[in-house]
C-alpha cells in the first residue's frame, strides 16, 4: 500500500449554457480528424550559435565521440555536471553516444550550490542523434537502472527541466533497462524523443513515476517502441500533459498510469497488450487503439479501481472491448478481465465517455463543447548566421547592468530571430516589432527584479506569428498590444496583458506558467497550462479557451467565464494548498464551460464550493457536498 494522499477528490464539471451559445453554434470541433501519434518525417535539425552558453559535448574539454564505439559516459557525465543548474545548453550533435552506466543529474552545480533544476538537453534531430546503452549493461529486470535519471530531489522544487530531439536506445540485451527517468515541477518538457528496445529488452522506455510530486510537466510528439511498459507514471501530484503519442511493441501495457492526474491528446498505440492501464485521474481525446495478435482478449483501456476517466473520439480495433472496468488486484492473470462495465464503454469506437456523473448548477447536455483544436503553428529555423545575438550588441548575459538599450538594438537590427543566450537585467520596456519573429532563450531569466513592467511589449500588425521560446523567467512581464498570433512555449513566471488590438488575436500557450490570465475576446489554445495565485487564476471574458492540461495551486476562482465565453478544459489538476474556501472553484456567467478537472487537498482546507453560475440574472451553487466528488482509492498495484 501507498498513502498517496490524504484528501483526494476529483470532478467532473460541465457549464455548457445552450441559453447563451446553442450546443450546434459552439460544438465546432465535430468533423475534425483526430490527431494521433508522434511523427517525425521532415524534422529539421537544430542548431544553437556557439557561444560559453551552449556546452557541445564533442567539443573540449568533454570531447566525446559519438561514433557508436568509444565509451562516452565520463565525456557526459562530466558536462552533465559542470552545466547543472546553470542555465545553459547541452547539445548533441548528430551521433550514436555508447554508455554504459546511468547518467545522473545532480541537485549542485559545477560550485556546489543548490541547482534547483533549469538543465536543456537538445539534440541535433532525434533520428540522427542516439544515447545507446552498452550490450548487456543493466541484464537485471528485478533490478532496473536508467540510461538517465534527470533529478527530483525531496520537495517539488526542481524546475524549468528539459530533454528535445534525442533517442534513447537500450538495445537487445539489457531486459533491465529504462530508456529516460525524466522530473520536472512547474515547467518542463521531453519533447521530439523516442525511446527504442530490442524484442525482450527494455523495463519501461519513459518513466515519469520515478519519485513522487513529479510535474507539471509536458511531454510532446515521442514515440516508444518495444520495453516491458512504454510510458510509466504515478503518485497523486503534479499533473503530467502528453500530445502526440506513439505506443508500439510493448509487453506488458503501452501506457500505465498508478495515480497521477492525466491529459493526453493523440495517441496512437498498436500492441498486443493493453494500451492503457490507469487507477488515476485520465483524460484522453482523440486517441487509435490498435490491436495485435492477442489483444482479442483485453480491453483497450482498463480503468482499475474505480479511478476517474473522459474519454473522447477514441477508436479501438480488435480488442475484446474499448473500457474495462477491473475490481481485481489479479487481473493480468485471469483469462479475461472481470468487473464493472459500464454503458458506452463496448466500443469499438467511443465518441464520448466519462466514468462518473457530470455535475452541473443548471441543466444542461452532458457533454463536452468540444471546441475546434488548432495545432500549434512550427517555429520558423533559419540560419544561425541571420539571428542576432543580443550579446553582440552590448547586452550583459550575467545579469549585473541594465541591457535594456542593447536588446532592443538586437531586436531592430532585422534580424527576425533574436537569441538571448544569458540572464539579463532590463530596467525599461522592450518592443518587439512586426520583423521579429522568434526570440529564443536556452532557460535564462529576463528582469529577476522586475523593474521594468513591462519586460516587453508586442506591437505591430503582422501576418507572422511570434514566438518566444525557452525562458525561466520573465519577472516584469509581457504586453501584447497587437493582432499577431503569438506562441509561448516553455515560457514560466511570465505575466500577461493586452492592449485592445490584442482582443483579435490567437494565443497558444506550451508548457506556460503565469499567475494570472486575464482574457478578452482572444481565442486560446493551450498544452500545460500552469496558473499559480491566491486569487482569480484565469477570467475568460468574451473569448473561447481551449486547455489539454491546466494545473492550478492555492485557492480562489480557478476559472471565471462571462461574457459570452467559451471555456473547455480537457484535464486539469488543482493542488490546493491554501484556502479552499476563498471562492467558488467555477465561475460561470451567462457562457459556456466544460471541465474533466481532478482536486488534491492536503491541508484539509479544499474547495467548498465547486461551481457558481448565472443565468440571465439567476445564479445557483453546487457545492462539494452536492458534487459528485467521492473519493479514488490510492492503493498501490503492480
Amino acid at each position: 500500500m501507498h498513502p498517496y494522499f490524504r484528501i483526494a477528490q476529483s470532478i467532473c464539471i460541465a457549464l455548457t449554457v445552450t441559453l447563451v451559445f446553442p450546443l450546434a453554434e459552439v460544438s465546432l470541433g465535430s468533423g475534425q480528424q483526430p490527431k494521433t501519434g508522434a511523427n517525425f518525417d521532415g524534422i529539421e535539425d537544430i542548431f544553437y550559435p556557439t557561444n560559453s552558453m551552449v556546452i557541445n559535448v564533442t567539443l573540449p574539454p568533454y570531447s566525446a565521440k559519438g561514433d557508436g564505439v568509444h565509451d562516452d559516459t565520463e565525456a557526459i557525465q562530466k558536462a552533465l555536471s559542470d552545466m547543472m543548474g546553470s542555465h545553459k545548453l547541452l547539445y548533441f550533435p548528430s551521433g550514436t553516444y555508447l554508455v554504459s552506466k546511468t547518467l545522473l543529474w545532480s541537485n549542485k552545480n559545477s560550485s556546489g550550490k543548490n541547482a534547483w533544476g533549469k538543465n536543456f538537453l537538445c539534440g541535433q534531430n532525434p533520428k540522427t542523434t542516439i544515447i545507446r546503452l552498452k550490450d548487456d549493461t543493466f541484464s537485471d529486470r528485478q533490478k532496473p537502472q536508467s540510461i538517465m535519471w534527470c533529478g527530483g530531489f525531496g520537495s517539488a522544487d526542481w524546475f524549468h527541466n528539459y530533454v528535445e530531439n534525442l533517442t534513447f536506445d537500450v538495445g537487445e540485451t539489457n531486459p533491465g533497462a529504462i530508456g529516460l527517468q525524466f522530473y520536472s515541477n512547474n515547467s518542463g518538457a521531453v519533447r521530439n524523443c523516442r525511446f527504442l528496445a530490442g524484442p525482450s529488452s527494455g523495463a519501461i522506455g519513459l518513466d515519469l513515476g520515478h519519485r513522487d510530486m513529479n510535474g507539471p510537466l509536458l511531454v510532446q510528439n515521442c514515440e516508444v517502441i518495444g520495453f516491458e511498459r512504454g510510458i510509466s507514471t504515478a503518485r497523486a501530484v503534479n499533473s503530467q500533459t502528453f500530445e502526440s503519442i506513439t505506443l508500439r511493441g510493448q509487453r506488458r501495457f503501452g501506457f500505465d498510469n498508478e495515480g497521477q492526474a492525466i491529459s493526453i491528446r493523440g495517441l496512437l498505440s498498436e500492441n498486443s497488450i493493453p494500451a492503457i492501464r490507469t487507477y488515476g485521474v485520465f483524460c484522453l481525446v482523440e486517441a487509435k487503439l490498435i490491436g495485435l495478435t492477442g489483444a482479442e482478449k483485453w480491453p483497450a483501456m482498463i480503468n482499475y479501481n474505480g479511478g476517474r476517466i473522459f474519454v473522447r473520439d477514441a477508436d479501438t480495433l480488435d480488442y475484446a472491448r474499448a473500457i474495462g472496468d477491473v475490481v481485481t488486484p489479479d487481473w493480468f492473470a485471469a483469462t479475461r478481465i472481470s468487473g464493472e462495465d459500464k454503458p458506452g464503454s463496448s466500443g469499438p469506437a467511443v465518441r464520448e465517455y466519462c466514468s462518473h456523473r457530470t455535475n452541473m448548477a443548471f441543466p444542461t447536455k452532458e457533454t463536452s463543447i468540444r471546441l475546434p483544436i488548432e495545432e500549434t503553428p512550427a517555429s520558423p529555423l533559419e540560419p544561425i548566421s541571420k539571428w542576432a545575438i543580443v550579446d553582440d550588441f552590448g547586452a550583459d548575459p550575467t545579469g549585473q547592468r541594465d541591457s535594456s538599450a542593447a536588446i532592443q538594438k538586437a531586436l531592430n537590427s532585422g534580424a527576425s530571430t533574436v537569441f538571448f543566450p544569458g540572464s539579463y537585467m532590463l530596467e525599461s520596456t522592450v518592443t518587439i516589432g512586426s520583423g521579429v519573429r522568434r526570440l529564443v532563450g536556452i532557460g535564462g531569466m529576463v528582469d529577476y527584479f522586475a523593474k521594468a513592467k513591462p519586460d516587453f511589449r508586442v506591437i505591430g500588425d503582422s501576418s507572422t506569428p511570434l514566438f518566444i521560446e525557452h525562458f525561466a523567467y520573465v519577472h516584469g512581464g509581457i504586453e501584447i498590444d497587437s493582432d499577431r498570433t503569438v506562441v509561448f512555449r516553455s515560457v514560466a513566471d511570465c505575466d500577461l496583458t493586452f492592449g485592445s488590438e490584442a482582443q483579435k488575436g490567437k494565443l497558444f500557450f506550451e508548457d506556460f506558467v503565469t499567475h494570472h490570465l486575464s482574457l478578452t475576446n482572444q481565442k486560446v489554445w493551450a498544452r500545460q497550462l500552469n496558473v499559480e495565485n491566491e486569487g482569480t487564476h484565469i477570467r475568460n471574458d468574451g473569448g473561447k479557451l481551449w486547455v489539454l492540461g491546466y494545473k492550478t495551486e492555492r485557492g480562489g476562482t480557478l476559472l471565471e467565464t462571462k461574457g459570452n465565453g467559451v471555456s473547455e478544459i480537457l484535464g486539469g489538476f488543482s493542488y490546493t494548498t491554501t484556502a479552499g474556501k476563498l471562492a467558488p472553484m467555477f465561475v460561470n456567467e451567462d457562457s459556456s464551460v466544460f471541465s474533466f478537472f481532478h482536486e488534491v487537498c492536503f491541508n484539509g482546507d479544499p474547495f467548498v464550493d465547486v461551481i457558481r453560475e448565472t443565468r440571465k440574472g439567476e445564479s445557483k451553487t453546487l457545492t462539494r457536498k452536492q458534487a459528485d466528488t467521492t473519493p479514488y482509492s490510492g492503493q498501490q498495484v503492480e
